[in-house]
Parts: C-alpha cells; structure tokens; sequence
C-alpha cells in the first residue's frame, strides 16, 4: 500500500472520540418559551435543548445546526414551534412534535471573516434581522431578510451597532430600534410612500445603554443603562419623544422583558433581584436570592411563566401570578463569566461516584456523570455572595483545590482571596462525612495555614492524613480523635517542609515534591528526605507526578512539565523515557495501569507508565483546550472493545465548560493501525539526532573500534563492544552523568541490586595483561593439562597474593 494510500485509509479509522458528559452551558443566549408554555428551549453549542417548565427535566436535543448556535426564538403565537440561528447564518424553523426543521441558508458567511451575533424574526412575513459582525471589528452590521431568504438579498441597514444579544429589538409596527455608540437609534418602519427606512437618533448622556425591550402591543420601548437606571420612551419616532425613568437597581440593567399583555415590566442584574414594575399602578415589586446575578429574562405568551437565566448555569421557572419561584432547571453549575470556571479541577468520589468540581461561587458540587445530573451542592466558604459594584471589582472567596480520602469520608478544600485593599484570606478546611445523614460536616477550618497561596492538596491512602502545599513549604496533616463529655473531637497536627508540589504514592510509602523542575523524594512519617532526581536539559517546573499504581509499574513516576512528558525509575534513578508534547492535564486510572496525557490543542494519549509506545490517541478530539482529566470507575462492565476503556471512563473538562468523555468507537485492530501508522513517529522523533535517554548517551560514547583480532577475542566476555568498569563505579558514571542526585539510602539499594544481577567485568587491556602473567607464572604441569580449572584459580590467587606482599611488606 503507498503512502498516500495508507494516509487516506486511516484517516478513516477513528480510535476515539468525545461524547459529552453534561448540557453544556445553557444560558449563554436568552431562552424562548413555547406557545403552550409547557416547553422552554435554549441554546446550547451546537444544540438547541428543550426543558419541561414542570418537571425541568431535559425531554430533546435538536442537533439542526452544524456551527454554534447565537439564539433561539418562538415562531408561532400558537404551536410549539421554534426558529433558531447559528453563526454561519442557517436558520432552522422547526417544531417540538416533528424532528425535521426547515433549512435556509443566508449566506452571512460566504466571507469567511464574518459571524453572527444575533437575530431577531418579526412581522407576519417572517422577516429576519441580523447582527452580524466582521473578524476585527468592535460594532455589527444591520441585514435584513425577507420571504423567500435564500434568493432575495439581504438590505442593509446600520453599521454602528452594538454587539450583543439584547441590542436589537423591533416594535409592533415594525419600527427597529438598536443601541450605538451614538445612542439610541431610531429606523421607522416603510410605508407605501415612504419605502426606505428614516433614521432617527435620540441621545443618552453620559449613561451608555446595555439593553432593549420592545412593548408587545404599543410602539413603547424600554431602555436600561449602567446606571441601573430604565428608562421608557414613548412617540419615540418623533425627534422629541415622551421619557419615564423607573429607578431601584444599583447595578446595570441586564435584561428588560414586557408581560405578555404589557402591564408589567421585568428586570434583573448583578443584585440577583427579580424586579416587577407595574406600569399602570407605578408599584414594584421583588423577588430576591436567586442565586448568582441574572442574565436574561423571558416570559410566555400566557402570562403565566418567568424564567430567569443565571451566570452559575441555572434556569429559573417563576409564577408570574404568585411572583414565586416554582423550579430550577440545573446544568453543569459554574460561573459563566469566569475565564476559569473550575480552578480545582475534576476530583472522583468513591463513595457516591461522582464528581467534585467548583459550583457556583464558594461552592462545590457532587455531579453524577453517568446520569448527567447533579447531587448537591457543598457551601464550602459559608459566606454570602457579593454583588459587584458599578465601577469596582469585588472580588469572592473561590475554592481552589479540593482532595478527598480514598474511603471518600474525609474531604479537604484550599480557599483563596486576594484584592490587594485588605489581608490575603487562605483557609484549610478538613470535612467529615457522615454516613447516618448522608451530609458532610465541617470538622477542622486553618486560617493562613500558608504563607502563600496553597498549591496542592493530597490525602495519604492508609492511614489518612493529609498533606498541603504552597509555593513556600509542605505541610502534613494528622488527626487525633479525643472524647471530651461523651463526644469525640478530631485535632490536626501539622509539620512542614519547604517544596512547590507534591504528591503521594498509591501505598502512601513515598511523598514526591517538586522544587521547581527537581523532583524529591520523602517518607511522609518523618518527613526524611530520600532522593533527588532531575536532568539538565528538564528545566521547566514540575506541574504534575503520578506514581505507577499496578504490577509492572510501581516503581515507575511519570512527571509532566508544560512541554515534556518523563518516566523515572525509582530503583535505579534513571530517566526511562521522555516525549515532547505541550500539554495542558494529566489523569491516572485506578483500577489499571493506564495514564492520559491531553496537549494543549485537544488531542489526548493513552499510555502505559513502563513504555513510551502509546495504547492510544486521537489528534483535536476537541476544540478547546481541556483543563482537568479524570478517570472515573465505570458502574457496570464496558462493551468496549479497548483494554484501557474497559474498567474506566477518561473524562475531562474544557475552557468552554463542558464535561466530555473519551470513548471508543472503532475496533481494537483499526486502533492499532492507525498507532502504528502514525503515532510511533511522534514518540520516537527524538531518536534522529538525539539519544533518547542520558544511559544511551553515555553507551554511545563509551563505544570503541576494535580489531578483527579483538572482535574474535572478546565475544562472550562481559566487556564486549563497549570499555567497561566495576559494576559499582559504572553504576555511579550513569547517575552522575544523567545528573540524577541521591542519597546513601539510594546508592545503598541500588548497588546492593547491581551486586546481583551484574557481574564484575575487567576491560579487554587487563584480561590481555592477565593472560600473559598466567603464561609466565603456572607451573609446567598444570599449563599443560586441560582439566583442573580450580588447580589454575588457585595458582592465580596464591601468585597475586605473593605479589600483593612484595608490593607492601
């Protein structure tokens, strides 16, 4: 087969892929209730979900979009059907009961810099505003479509408009209105006089606008701004229009919603306040602790539901009659806002197996994956949430790092708050679960247990203490349990030594920290330093070690630094192998031998620890870089056809908030073609010019040019091809090549091991000189027979003790 042909043939055969964990994020875009107002449906990536407004419970999944999905609509006043559109500009009409949508092309993207940001649909006709916005810019352009989308082009409408999802709306009479740099800007609706659209700009101030709500039955318009302030506008057609101000929120407006009739305004922000204005009374009226600050605001055309979307990924269904809170349609909690969602990563509980990630600020969740549902959620911080404030960012309690103990009983969390005006909180906080009620307790709580930020946290197998890390010292954590009046207290003692990470071997014999790109060795009991182990040309800074936990490999420590992934052996305190990729997480499976390694632009490979060759690996199995990885114990045996997939699931978490899994979907023998086709040259691109490990290096440089006569004579011989030396000082050569440090512990083992399993070899010149002195100095009789072997030994010993006494009387 040529190459060509062999490339093209694999690239067929797909080993794995990713299937997602969870919904995603939900409410990134504004949802839309449908007509019955027993549905409400939202943008989610690629999908559009469909929620239950009773139950909250997800019922569809429409995949009708092959691009990110910028929105959803309802497009009938009277059946539940929908439009949604994506950033290419395909806009799907598609209804709940049928799975077939309509398709249309706009055609938004035939230059390849451009994307959509928004749409609106209005008038009977079906027409379609378009935000869309060029590669660069800071502003949108304004397109109109009309019946029939594809044939008709597009008219042009503004191009000062403001990116963002609530910027745009159209009135009743079809006038459109949308936010600029310049204010409040005004197109009014064609006539049969008048076809071409009449701009009109009102002015702001110094109070720049953030939303737009249009009054379902009257040409009213409704303004929010950074001030908090809302502002109403009526005749806003004319050059002097009519204003009200309705002002409570401190915080800017986030979204504005009119009631189905009209009568009552809706609007939410940062106070995570639901506010109701009654536009005929002039009353108003609140709803607050929902949760984190509101995003978007929708209502349905019965007037009997309000939903609410939230920045921890939340949907919130209110009674707009009683004005109360009647569910909560959860994903994935996070903050949505945040650039990283999830700082302490992805933790596997045992006992309830799932997975503990951050929630909502100050919070940790329990996340079932193989059910996609979430358990509950840990307050850890015990601390309200603060609102921000207009012109300044406050900054909250976040929990950083989260260990639990292999029983899953014990849970330990590192919390961290700094905004450079008042003294640094970290805060060590030791819980215990308790399995009568089912909840988890605080035991222990440490305020500064650190100087500097805490770095890792680390819980030893058997027995359970645990061990922290900062950027100054290591601490190791002991409890003891006193009875003190009939109840039982737990008291942590601590002692500390100074690293930057560590982490513990599965039996807890070994505690591994990093000194910058050093990797050491302790006993946790006493806290004695071991071993060190680094090479010269390793000089980026440990970010992760995960010790070998099954047979094969115990004795073998992989090490990930940004751009290199290592394997060390422990017994002899050498580097085993090395592969340069750039990496971003690294995960170990429990119940087998098998580690995960994912690069920074989403490819993922599956090893073993004792060997470079990869078991598997898929190139960009995502498109965002994944943060976190975690092999999670599968609940019921696997199908799967691949060794490492079949006790565990590999799971990971990316920097667009999505929780996937790594499966496989072709037969192990496509796997393995694809491997050998593509992935060995990637593990061994070293090889060319450079040897792969220091121990070859040395070999390599040891190497001499014998004689024909030489080659003849030391076959068989341990010193054959390569100039040798005592086991013991060959030994201490490598190490002290390889720059690879230990102590006496160390060097004591390992000699004891060589002692064994290698000879004592001589080097070719004193077996030569050894010959001679034989032939000189054997006695006659013994020379010339050929049995006796030991009768030679000992004439051998007795001449060299003789010598020996010459040379030191």
């Amino acid at each position: 087969m040529g190459k060509d042909t062999r490339e093209d043939a694999l690239d067929h055969c797909l080993a794995i892929q990713a299937v997602q964990k969870d919904w995603g994020p939900i409410v990134h875009y504004k949802p839309a209730v449908s007509a019955s107002s027993r549905f409400v449906a939202t943008a989610s990536g690629r999908s559009i979900k469909v929620f239950s407004t009773a139950s909250g419970k997800l019922l569809q999944e429409h995949f009708h979009h092959d691009y990110k999905v910028v929105g959803v609509q309802r497009a009938s006043a009277k059946k539940d059907e929908f439009v949604s559109c994506d950033e290419e500009g395909t806009v799907c009409f598609w209804s709940i009961q049928s799975e077939e949508a309509q398709k249309f092309n706009l055609g938004t993207s035939s230059h390849r810099q451009a994307r959509v940001v928004s749409f609106t649909l209005f008038g009977k006709d079906r027409q379609l505003l378009l935000l869309v916005q060029n590669k660069g810019c800071k502003i949108g352009h304004l397109l109109c479509f009309a019946v029939p989308y594809s044939s008709k082009p597009p008219t042009f409408l503004a191009k000062d408009v403001e990116l963002g999802v609530n910027k745009v709306v159209v009135s009743v009479t079809e006038h459109i209105a949308f936010i600029s740099c310049k204010g409040l800007i005004i197109l009014t609706a064609s006539t049969k006089s008048r076809k071409k659209r009449e701009r009109i700009r009102h002015m702001v101030g110094e109070r720049p606008l953030t939303c737009l709500a249009s009054h379902p039955s009257q040409d009213v318009l409704a303004s929010g701004d950074v001030s908090g302030r809302i502002v109403l506008w009526y005749k806003f057609t004319s050059t002097q229009p009519i204003r009200m101000e309705l002002h409570w929120h401190e915080m800017p407006i986030a979204d504005l919603t009119f009631s189905a009739l009209g009568s009552e305004l809706y609007s939410g922000g940062s106070e995570n306040v639901l506010v109701k204005w009654h536009l005929i009374s002039q009353k108003r009226y609140f709803l607050p602790r929902l949760g984190l600050p509101i995003k978007f605001i929708a209502t349905d055309r019965k007037n009997n539901l309000v939903i609410t979307a939230h920045l921890d990924n939340a949907l919130s269904v209110i009674s707009a009659k009683d004005f109360k809170r009647q569910g909560i349609i959860q994903g994935l909690s996070m903050n949505t806002d945040s650039g990283d969602s999830f700082p302490a990563g992805l933790t596997y509980d045992p006992l309830t197996r799932s997975l503990i990630l951050n929630g909502r600020t100050g919070h940790v969740q329990f996340y079932d994956p193989h059910h996609s549902r979430q358990l509950h959620h840990l307050d850890i911080t015990m601390s309200n949430y603060y609102s921000q404030e207009r012109h300044k960012q406050i900054q909250n309690t976040e929990v950083e790092h989260v260990a639990i103990s292999k029983d899953g009983l014990r849970l330990a969390t590192a919390e961290f708050r700094q905004d450079l005006e008042v003294s640094v909180e970290i805060r060590l906080k030791f819980w215990h679960f308790k399995e009568e009620d089912q909840s988890w307790y605080l035991n222990t709580s440490v305020d500064l247990p650190h100087q500097k930020r805490i770095s890792a946290i680390t819980f030893q197998p058997t027995p359970a203490p645990g061990t922290t890390c900062s950027a100054v010292c290591v601490m190791r954590w002991r409890w003891q349990v006193q009875d003190l009046g009939g109840e039982r207290f737990v008291r942590y003692l601590w002692h500390q030594e100074f690293v930057d990470e560590h982490w513990i071997s599965p039996d807890g014999s070994l505690l591994a920290a990093g000194f910058d790109n050093i990797l050491t060795l302790w006993i946790p009991q006493s806290c004695q330093l071991k071993g060190t182990l680094s090479q010269p040309y390793l000089a980026e800074p440990l970010q992760q070690v995960e010790f070998g936990n099954s047979e094969g490999c115990w004795s073998v420590v992989v090490t990930r630094t940004h751009h290199w992934v290592c394997a060390w052996d422990l017994f002899t305190c050498t580097l085993v192998w090395r592969v340069s990729v750039t990496t971003s997480c690294m995960a170990i499976d429990p119940l087998s031998s098998y580690m995960a390694v994912f690069s920074e632009e989403g490819s993922v490979y599956v090893f073993e620890p004792q060997s470079s060759e990869l078991v598997a690996y898929q190139q960009c199995i995502c498109k965002s870089r994944p943060t976190s990885a975690v092999f999670v114990p599968r609940i019921k045996a696997s199908d799967s056809c691949a060794v490492w997939n079949e006790k565990s699931s590999l799971m990971y978490i990316t920097e667009d908030q999505t929780l996937q899994a790594v499966e496989v979907v072709a037969d192990i023998e496509s796997a393995n073609d694809k491997i050998a086709g593509r992935v060995k040259q990637l593990v061994h691109h070293s090889e060319a010019g450079v040897a792969p490990t220091p121990f070859a290096a040395l070999i390599a440089k040891s190497r001499t040019i014998l004689t024909p006569e030489e080659k003849v004579g030391q076959v068989g011989t341990p010193a054959h091809g390569v100039q040798v030396q005592k086991s013991t000082a060959f030994l201490q050569q490598v190490l002290s090549e390889a720059h690879v440090y230990h102590l006496d512990s160390f060097a004591a083992l390992t000699t004891e091991f060589c002692k064994m399993v290698i000879p004592e070899a001589v080097t070719s010149e004193e077996k030569q000189t050894q010959i001679e002195m034989e032939r000189q100095h054997t006695p006659p009789t013994i020379r010339k027979g050929r049995g006796g072997r030991s009768g030679v030994d000992r004439s051998c010993k007795n001449h060299r003790n003789t010598t020996a006494r010459k040379k030191h009387p």
